[in-house]
């Protein structure tokens, strides 16, 4: 993020505690460094891919904090297992997951990473 910097000395006067300010700085422009999404990725949409998966959609995260690199995807079946499949390094907006069994239920969950 950018953020244009002033800065000025402020006194109180001790008599009657009016805030005196000095002189403003030029401005200066700084840039803070990226950091994690605060939230996450939006509007997930699956679209099927037959014959075994579904093609997985979103938006960019509402409020990314700095440019989204890519996103991590993981997707595991509902059965107590525990076995979590990842897609690392999705670039798009949009992946593919293939392979999976028909009729049972999954856990999907998409992370932006700056």
């Amino acid at each position: 993020s950018k953020y244009s910097v002033e800065v000025a000395a402020v006194n109180i006067r001790s008599h009657d505690g009016k805030i005196m300010e000095g002189q403003k700085s030029n401005a200066s422009v700084v840039t803070t460094t990226e950091y994690i999404p605060t939230t996450q990725p939006r509007s997930l949409k699956f679209t099927a891919h037959p014959p075994s998966g579904v093609d997985v959609s979103w938006s960019e995260p509402e409020t990314p904090n700095g440019i989204v690199r890519y996103y991590i995807v993981e997707y595991m079946l509902e059965d107590g297992s525990g076995n979590k499949t990842t897609l690392s390094n999705v670039t798009g907006l949009s992946t593919p997951i293939d392979g999976l069994i028909p009729s049972r239920n999954y856990n999907v969950t998409v992370r932006a990473f700056t």
